[in-house]
This record gives C-alpha cells, structure tokens and sequence, in this order.
C-alpha cells in the first residue's frame, strides 16, 4: 500500500468510542515493527464551502468512489492494517498533488 490509496476501514470518532465505516486515504505505514496504517477521513457530506484543509475529489475510475466526497486531511488516524474491509482505489495524480500539498501545509503553517 502507498499514499494515496483508498480504503474501506471502521474510523474512529474523536473520542474513540466508536467507530464508522468509511472510506480513507492513506497517508504513510508507521515505520515500527507494527506496520499500523495513518489515515485521513473521507467523507460524503459535502460542505457549502470547503476549509483549507478539505479536498473535494469526484467519482474516477481511479478512486472508485460513489460520490462526490471530501477528504478531510486534517482529520488524523493510525488504524491497524488488519481492519482493512477493502482497497477501493487510489487518488488520481491531481487530487495526490492537492494531498500532498495540504497534509505538508498542516505542518509548514
């Protein structure tokens, strides 16, 4: 798996008490002997108006998403890679440039 890809996982509410699935994009493998996956959230309830650390993507053949959704790159998880349901796909070249840009603008601000 790489940055980029698309997955189908239980993400965890902020408090941790439960858990909603979802698709995510996977942002890197932790690099310990655990290999846990961090994630960003992807959601289908699109906003009026994007904040600057939202991404709007549309369905592609390379995303396989249903819907018009909106990637959340601030919204952080580390998942284990066994609670993986499914790949659905990847980010196109354009919306991986836009990730890029926003997750390395969280820390550059």
């Amino acid at each position: 798996m790489k940055t980029g890809d698309i997955i189908l996982i239980p993400f965890p509410f902020a408090e941790y008490t439960n858990r909603k699935v979802r698709p995510s994009v996977l942002v890197c493998l932790t690099k310990d002997k655990y290999k846990d996956l961090v994630v960003s959230a992807i959601s289908s309830v699109v906003p009026d108006r994007l904040n600057e650390n939202e991404i709007l993507i549309r369905p592609d053949k390379t995303n396989n998403l249903r819907t018009e959704s909106v990637i959340k790159v601030d919204r952080i998880v580390p998942v284990k890679a066994e609670d993986v349901i499914a790949n659905i796909g990847e980010l196109n070249k354009d919306d991986l440039a836009k990730f890029k840009r926003k997750f390395k603008n969280l820390i550059d601000e």
